[in-house]
């Protein structure tokens, strides 16, 4: 008998157990060889690559190279390199137009002692480092490139055979003026006055190029050529860069250089790559997706692969280019578009390390914020101008109250928009009541400002700028930005319990603030001006995305008027662009519509001609007329993850647009608003499982398109209930809890999908 008791007391708690669960982390598992899943997804090129704009390319935040054959030198394999602050360091003292500006470099170039007749190229995108073989009449040269995470140098080893032994290495500077003026001598009104000339020497046995700016600073770029026991050749360069300080002299860019790659030549260079190796296995593990689509999936972590090379952590916030110089007229940093969507997915899939080098410059500068507005403004506002240069967010807006000049406000509410939901990621109401909401309110305070009390008893936002379409009285987009705002503000001085008096006039400001322009194409740019040409620029939809204050959750009845907008708005030809079709991607997302979102996220990836257009490129970057453009393939990812999971409105949504195309997707530890990781597979068109873990202990709720009953399992001190498609479950921080319906999965796995091996390695030039 007591024999008996003990068993059905083992099974009872092995019962409970089952259900609830101490530690489901332990069951939810994430199962991915991670070099084996990567190699599918590498870049390949088995032909040399033309241009930047087919080359494989290498980062780590600061310093990056990208490698294509030179047009210049006959027969050489160059590599442009690339700095992310080298920026001409000009004051406004300066009488010159661009007193800013990204300035060039240079080419590390390879001669081979044959003539090439072959070569092939990989981005390994585990290891981050390219590698490759050239193959000439005279032998073959093995190449592999890759820049260390740790360090600030880059590193090129070279293997031969035959006469390659003798190929020839050079450094080819350029002359480190802003390219704009030299692209496009006539778009500015002025004269530039070009910095010194650069100058080359050889100290201690590496050679150096040192660029003079006009104010006194400059910046160098040292390099040597090594040869090892076994024959081959190490290759190192690095680009130092001065800017004038109380600390150190204004110019000695080149000791710099010089000491730099006399440290990395006492360095144990196996130690070197294992630190940038473990550096990269531990960036991709923080998130994971799956597609059904071999080229997608592809280009989705080809993309985080980017990111990573183009900023981190501890480095300069990304511009147009990245570490990848070219000749642009674009060579700063766009406020009003480009640095928004170069962040727009950073957030959510974990890396929010990398992503708050752009919130902490916007902290560090609040001040310059603050100066941009008018005098008469500056006790309580706060905006920005564009473009802006490195390290500086000194850009005036002009605003008035007599309605004779249009007002160009985007760029500081949206990037606030995307600050404030960086913060939402991981609930930290320090820095909410520290330094966003302070900042919250002097962004959208300028909107209290400017609107007038009408005779219809509204409040109504003056003549403004809406991107880049043109100007109207009552532009969409502002109205938009100041209904989030108002929002945005009300929620967050109620959950710190703070300005009650403002409180309410927020909420009397919304409740008169007129409404959006409609006509019968749907929103409006503005009063009285219809969206009425092909434009690239989905300002006057703001309302549905990324603002989502229009929403089909609070405004069900608002459905087909969100829908004709958006068909309204790709209804044109011309002006087309990437971030149009990405954009219209992510609008038919915040809708619910998966077939019109990968209709457009496909759109946006047709590979044009990089030279007349603006397209995708064979190496995923993103060419407007020959000029780069970093963000808009990020964008494009963002419209990825808006298919399987998005979070606002207080709601997490997973698999909230899945194309009908699509039966099966994963993902596993995307972050959602409120502090949440989430992980999720779908199968044969049903979703399987979710899990959901709080960071944070916030309330949760979870809409699904899970069928009947929602099962559980989690520990103890979770609860669910279930009420018209919304799971709400009280989740203390710390806990996990997985959803499902019917039958209980047998595990609880995340694991890649089988693709086609025809369809792997879709990127790069074959």
């Amino acid at each position: 008998m007591r024999h008996k008791l003990i068993i059905q007391i083992v099974v009872f708690v092995v019962t409970l157990f089952s259900l609830f669960g101490s530690n489901t982390s332990a069951q939810v598992q994430l199962k991915v060889d991670w070099q084996q899943f990567l190699a599918k997804h590498d870049m390949v090129w088995d032909k040399m690559p033309a241009d930047y704009y087919e080359g494989p390319f290498v980062g780590n935040g600061l310093l990056g190279a990208i490698l294509f054959e030179d047009k210049q030198k006959e027969n050489t394999l160059s590599f442009e390199i690339g700095r992310t602050d080298v920026y001409d360091h000009r004051s406004k003292n300066i009488k010159s137009t661009n007193p800013f500006g990204r300035l060039p470099i240079g080419r590390l170039l390879l001669t081979p002692v044959g003539t090439i007749t072959s070569s092939s190229f990989r981005t390994d995108l585990w290891n981050a480092e390219i590698t490759g073989t050239i193959t000439t009449t005279k032998g073959t040269a093995s190449i592999r490139c890759f820049v260390p995470s740790e360090e600030e140098f880059i590193v090129l080893n070279i293997k031969t055979t035959g006469e390659e032994n003798s190929l020839s290495c050079s450094f080819r500077p350029e002359q480190g003026n802003h390219p704009r003026p030299t692209v496009q001598p006539n778009r500015d009104k002025g004269v530039y006055i070009p910095n010194p000339p650069f100058v080359t020497e050889t100290k201690e046995d590496i050679e150096v190029t040192t660029q003079p700016l006009l104010e006194g600073d400059d910046y160098a770029t040292a390099w040597c050529n090594h040869t090892n026991t076994d024959n081959s050749k190490t290759i190192l360069i690095t680009v130092a860069n001065r800017w004038a300080s109380k600390l150190v002299p204004a110019s000695g860019s080149a000791t710099d250089a010089i000491a730099t790659i006399k440290a990395a030549q006492k360095k144990d260079m196996n130690l070197v790559e294992k630190a940038h190796r473990t550096w990269w296995h531990n960036y991709y593990p923080a998130s994971f997706v799956t597609l059904p689509d071999a080229r997608l999936e592809s280009f989705y972590w080809i993309q985080l692969y980017k990111l990573a090379s183009a900023t981190r952590a501890n480095r300069p916030v990304v511009d147009l280019m990245g570490p990848w110089f070219k000749p642009s007229v674009w060579a700063a940093y766009w406020t009003n578009l480009n640095i928004q969507l170069a962040y727009y997915t950073l957030g959510t899939t974990n890396h929010l390390d990398i992503a708050d080098a752009l919130y902490k410059l916007i902290e560090k500068h609040t001040d310059q914020l603050i100066g941009n507005v008018p005098p008469e403004f500056r006790n309580d506002c706060a905006a920005l101008g564009n473009p802006v240069g490195y390290d500086d967010l000194n850009a005036a807006v002009g605003l008035n109250t007599t309605n004779k000049s249009p007002m160009h406000l985007i760029a500081l509410p949206w990037l606030m928009q995307l600050f404030y939901i960086h913060n939402q990621l991981s609930m930290d109401d320090e820095r909410l009541r520290n330094s966003i909401y302070p900042l919250l309110k002097k962004t959208f305070t300028v909107y209290t400002r400017i609107m007038k009390l009408g005779d219809d008893g509204k409040y109504h936002i003056p003549y403004t700028f809406s991107d880049e379409y043109g100007n109207a009285n009552e532009t969409s987009l502002n109205i938009a930005l100041a209904k989030w705002g108002y929002k945005t503000l009300i929620e967050s001085a109620n959950r710190l319990k703070v300005d009650k008096p403002q409180v309410a006039e927020w909420k009397n400001i919304l409740d008169k603030m007129a409404d959006y322009p409609i006509d019968s194409t749907g929103i409006m740019l503005g009063k009285d001006i219809p969206f009425a040409k092909p434009h690239r620029h989905y300002s006057h939809l703001f309302g549905i995305f990324p603002l989502y204050e229009m929403n089909i959750d609070e405004q069900p009845e608002r459905l087909s008027l969100m829908k004709q907008s958006i068909e309204h708005f790709t209804s044109f030809n011309g002006d087309d662009c990437m971030f149009k079709f990405n954009g219209a991607s992510s609008l038919w997302a915040a809708v619910g519509n998966g077939d019109s979102a990968l209709k457009y996220l496909n759109r946006s990836l047709i590979i044009l001609n990089p030279r007349t257009g603006p397209t995708v490129t064979p190496n995923t970057l993103y060419s407007e007329n020959g000029w780069p453009t970093f963000e808009s393939p990020i964008a494009s990812s963002r419209s990825e993850l808006d298919m399987l999971l998005q979070s606002w409105g207080g709601k997490i949504r997973v698999f909230p647009a899945f194309p009908s195309a699509w039966k099966d997707a994963s993902f596993y530890n995307l972050r959602a608003e409120g502090g949440f990781v989430v992980s999720a597979v779908k199968k044969e068109g049903i979703t399987k499982f979710i899990s959901v873990k709080s960071l944070a202990g916030e309330p949760c709720t979870i809409k699904t398109d899970m069928k009947g009953t929602v099962k559980l399992v989690a520990s103890k001190t979770v609860k669910m209930s279930q009420q018209d498609g919304l799971i709400t479950l009280t989740l203390p921080k710390g806990e996990e809890a997985i959803l499902y319906s019917g039958t209980k999965p047998s595990s609880f796995e995340i694991t890649p999908l089988q693709l086609k091996v025809l369809e792997c390695n879709s990127w790069g030039v074959k």
